[in-house]
């Protein structure tokens, strides 16, 4: 919990201290590399226009934890519309968390609907790659 709120909070005080939501959307700035989630619970995070890590891999049999650490509504929502682990808006307002444990390997595309469409905008991945391996 210590370190959910840390991470809230040095979230916080980072959109604080950048420039217009817009400009980051836009694509200013250098892109994210792909990082690498390995650890038994990991976390992405929902940042107003944005998915950080934007592309995760994992292990199968992870709990990956959402977590809106932004100021506006968010949802999640799964390239495969009837894939279980979509998170709605009404879920997934300022400060919420929403958790999915990822059993089979395999490429998870996702997007938040409100700020972007699968190809465009927010938009994320989740690679999930055999245990082990």
């Amino acid at each position: 919990m210590l370190r959910r709120l840390s991470l809230l909070l040095l979230v916080v005080l980072t959109v604080a201290g950048c420039g217009d939501d817009d400009e980051q959307a836009a694509g200013f700035g250098p892109p994210d590399p792909p990082i690498e989630l390995v650890d038994a619970e990991s976390e992405i995070l929902a940042i107003d226009n944005v998915f950080d890590p934007e592309d995760a891999t994992v292990e199968a049999g992870t709990t990956v934890t959402f977590v809106n650490g932004g100021r506006n509504d968010h949802n999640v929502i799964p390239e495969d519309e009837i894939a279980e682990w979509v998170v709605p808006t009404e879920d997934f307002g300022p400060a919420a968390t929403a958790e999915y444990r990822f059993t089979e390997p395999g490429e998870y595309r996702y997007f938040c609907s409100i700020h972007g469409t699968i190809d465009v905008g927010m938009i994320g991945s989740i690679t999930v790659t055999a245990p082990g391996g």
